[in-house]
């Protein structure tokens, strides 16, 4: 019963008191800033702490138990969502301190540069960054886990292929919270879930998707350009978890298909009555604790390989 009400009270909150926000024709201001006010409202793991530091020319969160000593040798590169245009490391704190708190591992949250002020690919490079910081500090590959949300979720997937390309060694695990994958929103292309669940989504519309697709200014010739033609069979084993009730829901399924093809271990769990990164939700909804929790599990299992 407690699900059930407070689901029904969270989508309605979401449908009227931020997706009307996100998107045309409010600036980008105006969207950041809607972000910002509804993920404050959300709880914080109160068994984590965040500090904030200086990685390169940008800061990043550096979340650890609160006893300040992470009980895990491992290390979380948690990637943010938010369209590429808005989203912070403060704004997924639910996220990030729930996961350090499950898991017992410090996690690393860069603030990479956003669109359209800083167009494609600097975020994939900022990412990248993070990362080889991670190495830099003695953390082995093996100990890594790399996950994001939405936008951040496509990070995650493009971060581990820049990895691979150069020659880095790669993360134990991903894990993909409703990644986007398709970056593809014009009016008139529109298809699949992205046409048949825009009315049930109570999070994102599709004029969003349109108007980031445009502010990072991806160029079609681009070698990263198309994340659907890249070759992931050397990726690491993936956890990919996705809303039933979302516009991006066929770009996770996409995901499972595509890595079953490469030969590669992926996972797909779809979250009936869920709506995008619902995980923010975390410490309200039971369904985003055990979404979280599997999450954690997961990266565990693979950390312990």
């Amino acid at each position: 019963m407690k699900e059930a009400l407070l689901g029904g009270v969270m989508r309605q909150a979401l449908r009227f008191g931020l997706k009307p926000f996100l998107g045309s024709p409010w600036p980008v201001g105006i969207q950041r800033t809607a972000l910002a006010l509804g993920s404050a409202l959300m709880p914080q793991d109160a068994r984590a702490q965040v500090r904030v530091e200086q990685l390169g020319h940008m800061s990043a969160d550096r979340v650890t138990p609160k006893s300040g000593r992470p009980t895990s040798p491992c290390t979380i590169l948690y990637l943010h969502g938010g369209a590429f245009v808005a989203g912070s490391p403060r704004t997924h704190r639910s996220i990030t301190r729930r996961l350090c708190a499950l898991t017992g591992a410090q996690v690393l949250a860069p603030d990479y540069r956003l669109a359209p002020e800083s167009p494609f690919p600097v975020q994939i490079e900022d990412c990248l960054l993070a990362y080889e910081q991670l190495l830099k500090e003695g953390v082995p590959a093996q100990r890594i886990a790399i996950a994001g949300d939405s936008a951040g979720g496509y990070l995650t997937f493009m971060t581990t292929l820049a990895i691979v390309q150069k020659g880095l060694p790669v993360p134990a695990a991903l894990c993909f919270i409703s990644p986007v994958l398709e970056t593809e929103f014009a009016h008139g292309k529109v298809k699949g879930s992205r046409a048949e669940r825009a009315s049930r989504d109570p999070l994102i519309q599709l004029s969003w998707g349109e108007a980031a697709g445009k502010a990072l200014a991806i160029p079609p010739t681009h070698p990263w350009a198309h994340p659907m033609k890249q070759d992931i069979s050397a990726f690491p084993p993936m956890l990919v978890q996705v809303g039933e009730d979302e516009v991006l829901f066929d770009d996770s399924v996409w995901l499972e298909k595509a890595a079953t093809q490469a030969g590669r271990t992926c996972e797909l769990e779809i979250h009936l009555k869920r709506w995008h990164v619902f995980h923010a939700h975390a410490g309200l909804m039971p369904s985003a604790d055990q979404a979280l929790a599997r999450m954690a599990g997961f990266m565990q299992k693979h950390w312990q390989a």
